[in-house]
């Protein structure tokens, strides 16, 4: 099917389609477990989406992500359901294969509507609705901790002290609060003052959630976006000197800088107690992530024996838990998206997926052809989640699988407009050219 310019503008308009983008957004940064199963609300507008796009004649699955979803759920299930019973003696629970293959259907049909949602055009708006709803959502858990409001403790705080929004979890709520201000900080319509209020917002949403995962994150980020300034912005050599200076005397600088940071923390721990296991980040790294910190080592070490028990076809889905719990007395998952798909899918499946993304992040980077406001800001949402994901599980992320499939089809764009631009010119050649439409600019970006 060819999108048109007319397609897209139309679909803009629509307030058909339009709204249920707008819950969509908005409940992204919304889950809960119902019957053992991570749900949210937003999979309701995704369907409502999905299926309004297909009665359009207006959905479109590239072949090339189709043909590996299928090759993973091939994969996945007769692992589980042949070689896990035969290989380790144990017999998974139809029910938590069938669960977890929903999820993996789920998060495909996500991919999907972030690639149609760009063909259609509809992607910024998708991004502003879901970026504002998350500096909301943020405020608001600012407000409550700070006028100590014990209304809502129940429902939007974990353990009675951290805020969680509407997740489950207040380390993904924190990781998707770095994803919401992407959008707010690369775009070229929003004044640098709101830039910088949104920023002071996300940092503080962070901080009242006590997530050191989301705090960590947040750093790594923003140490990217310095370093792409420095580096890949173009600039005189004296600014780019002089910049290199600061960047070195802050550096020289940050242990004194992390000592101000623990003490500001330690005053303000009896106002908002959520802030005592950030403290480990600026005191001792090691146990945040361990013993009194986050128990970490000790899921992801459990992680890499069930990855060397089953190398090359990993465990299959509906498995991790109850192998882990009968190999190694471990009911825990791995909390970190890169162990848990080498352990559900297999070193080579997992590995080809992520030579996949990160080449598609690459080409972003450091091929100015694949530039655009769009392409850039996926690129740093799926770094985000990635980042995020060496601390907690993100393989069925909505929102990374949104992007993903944003990403794509962005990329494809980009290609064909190169592509058209290049015949106009003459520059191609006639030799062994195929109409790149579909599947075939999909092949050349994924």
């Amino acid at each position: 099917m060819a999108y048109s310019a007319l397609d897209g503008k139309n679909n803009q308009n629509d307030v058909i389609i339009i709204l249920p983008i707008i819950f969509m957004a908005f409940l992204l940064h919304q889950s809960s477990v119902i019957f053992g199963v991570n749900l949210s609300l937003s999979d309701l507008f995704c369907i409502v989406i999905f299926f309004l796009l297909l009665n359009r004649n207006q959905l479109y699955i590239p072949t090339v992500p189709f043909v590996f979803f299928l090759t993973i759920s091939i994969l996945v299930l007769m692992t589980a359901l042949i070689l896990v019973p035969r290989q380790f003696m144990y017999t998974p629970e139809p029910a938590k294969v069938l669960a977890d293959y929903i999820k993996l259907g789920a998060v495909f049909v996500y991919f999907l509507i972030g690639y149609n949602l760009d063909k259609l055009k509809l992607l910024k708006k998708t991004l502003s609705y879901y970026s504002f709803s998350g500096i909301g959502i943020g405020l608001l858990g600012i407000g409550l901790t700070f006028l100590n409001i014990q209304s809502l403790t129940e429902f939007l705080y974990f353990a009675g002290i951290r805020y969680k929004g509407l997740m489950i979890d207040p380390n993904y709520f924190s990781v998707l609060q770095v994803t919401a201000f992407v959008f707010i900080s690369r775009s070229a319509a929003i004044k640098a003052r709101y830039k910088w209020l949104a920023l002071f917002i996300i940092v503080l949403s962070i901080l009242v959630s006590g997530s050191k995962t989301g705090l960590l994150t947040l750093f790594i980020y923003l140490a990217f976006r310095l370093a792409e300034y420095i580096f890949l912005t173009r600039k005189r050599a004296g600014a780019l000197i002089m910049q290199m200076i600061v960047f070195v005397l802050v550096l020289a600088a940050s242990p004194i800088i992390f000592g101000i940071v623990n003490q500001l923390l330690l005053q303000a721990v009896s106002s908002i107690p959520s802030l005592e296991r950030l403290q480990f980040l600026f005191t001792d790294f090691n146990q945040a992530f361990s013993e009194s910190g986050s128990g970490r080592n000790t899921t992801w070490e459990v992680a890499v024996q069930i990855i060397q028990a089953s190398p090359v076809f990993g465990i299959g889905i509906g498995t991790y838990s109850n192998l882990a719990y009968e190999l190694f007395d471990s009911y825990n998952v791995s909390h970190n998206t890169f162990l848990q798909l080498l352990a559900e899918w297999g070193i080579l499946a997992a590995s080809l997926f992520f030579a996949a993304v990160f080449s598609m992040l690459g080409k972003v980077t450091f091929s100015y052809e694949s530039q655009s406001e769009t392409t850039i800001v996926l690129r740093d949402i799926l770094l985000i989640l990635l980042i995020g994901s060496l601390a907690i599980s993100l393989n069925n992320a909505r929102f990374f699988w949104l992007c993903l499939g944003a990403l794509i089809s962005s990329l494809q764009l980009k290609y064909e407009s190169r592509k058209a631009i290049n015949k106009v010119n003459g520059i191609e050649g006639n030799t062994n050219e195929k109409n790149c439409t579909g599947s075939h600019a999909i092949n050349n970006t994924f």
